[in-house]
């Protein structure tokens, strides 16, 4: 059972955002849906997001809350450049990774520890290397920065795809492969997929769905990932985020956690 104080937070949080949600009178930007994989040129994006996390080891139960802080800048029509870390507050938070929860609508987080209250920074270059109507195919590069005590060097090589189905279904998928330079080098082969349903002009949400095969020092596993996500565009430049995340269904402690983030775009 999750204490008290979580429980709260996290229903304040809640009726916040549909407070917020239904308050805010939207403009007529692109829906989700119709977005490319990266921004548009010149226009910086600004995430920041509340995560909360439960876990359970035997008979006892933890929780922890961390921040996931980004920030991307699109230097052209097809390039993207970005930034990640995040926050975490207590020990329960550290050892479970709470930040991660906040990266709203996106589940891949690798390369950081589990020891200190801050995550080490991400930084990324995305390539939209076809862009059409239907079809988008992209190039991810990811690098790690081993700032927390007891972690190394990694980067990150990924594929991303987005099809737009119709006018009302946008599928974000691909392959994405970290490597982390311990040693021995541990890696990781992971296949998202995102269904996003545009509900309404304003309104997104569907599933959240993937498969990864991890080779750290030690035993290799394979993992599934479920979750659940929806969006709210209240602005132009204004995105409200919700997730509920399981992002190792098959282990024993059956984690999960929720996530409120917004995102703000300047420029746009």
């Amino acid at each position: 059972m999750m204490p008290a104080m979580a429980r709260r937070l996290t229903v304040s949080l809640g009726l916040g955002f549909a407070a917020f949600a239904f308050a805010a009178g939207a403009s007529a930007a692109p829906r989700y849906v119709d977005r490319g994989i990266t921004g548009q040129r010149y226009v910086f994006a600004g995430d920041v997001g509340l995560g909360l996390v439960h876990s359970r080891i035997g008979n006892n139960d933890a929780v922890g809350a961390g921040l996931n802080l980004e920030g991307s800048f699109a230097v052209s029509h097809s390039v993207e450049l970005g930034v990640r870390t995040g926050a975490r507050f207590g020990t329960q938070s550290q050892l479970r990774q709470a930040d991660q929860y906040g990266r709203t609508l996106w589940t891949e987080t690798w390369g950081t520890g589990n020891g200190a209250p801050f995550a080490n920074p991400e930084i990324r270059v995305r390539w939209a290397a076809y862009s059409g109507r239907v079809v988008e195919v992209g190039l991810d590069w990811r690098m790690y920065v081993p700032g927390e005590a007891g972690t190394s060097f990694g980067l990150g090589f990924g594929a991303p795809l987005a099809f737009h189905v119709g006018d009302i279904l946008r599928i974000d998928t691909g392959i994405y492969i970290p490597v982390v330079f311990d040693n021995p080098a541990s890696t990781v082969i992971s296949a998202p997929a995102y269904f996003w349903f545009q509900a309404s002009p304003h309104v997104w949400l569907g599933p959240m769905i993937g498969v990864r095969h991890v080779n750290p020092p030690g035993p290799s596993r394979d993992d599934i990932l479920l979750g659940f996500g929806i969006g709210y565009q209240v602005a132009s430049a204004v995105d409200l985020k919700w997730m509920f995340l399981m992002p190792r269904v098959n282990d024993d402690n059956r984690a999960f956690g929720v996530g409120f983030g917004v995102q703000f775009r300047i420029g746009e």
